[in-house]
């Protein structure tokens, strides 16, 4: 089991809701701008590749806020600690059974 920060003493720099079919990550750019980014898995991509595609959009966050039905975020924390070996970098959270709509956060996606 890994260690939990407490979400009260420390603002998450980014969240994730994932599940096996796609990743909706929230977080900032360096100017410090909102942004948004889905990603969806490939129709036969291994769910190594895209947990793997998922943790690489998170690799520099700070403090990552972990969402999405049980079964996807416990592989996926698993993942982000394997390449961070950072169990204090997540925020663990209730999971919320349905994915949440991108309308729901008023940011823009970041320019590649």
């Amino acid at each position: 089991m890994t260690e939990r920060v407490d979400a009260s003493r420390h603002m998450p720099d980014a969240m994730i809701w994932i599940d096996h079919e796609q990743a909706i990550i929230a977080m900032r750019q360096r100017d410090g701008t909102p942004f948004v980014e889905r990603l969806g898995r490939g129709r036969f991509e291994p769910e190594a590749a895209f947990e793997a595609r998922a943790v690489d959009e998170l690799i520099e966050a700070g403090i990552v806020t972990i969402a999405g039905p049980a079964f996807a975020r416990t592989s996926f924390e698993r993942a982000l600690v394997a390449v961070t070996h950072r169990p204090d970098r997540i925020v663990d959270v209730e999971p919320w059974m349905d994915a949440p709509d991108v309308a729901d956060f008023p940011v823009r996606r970041r320019a590649r």
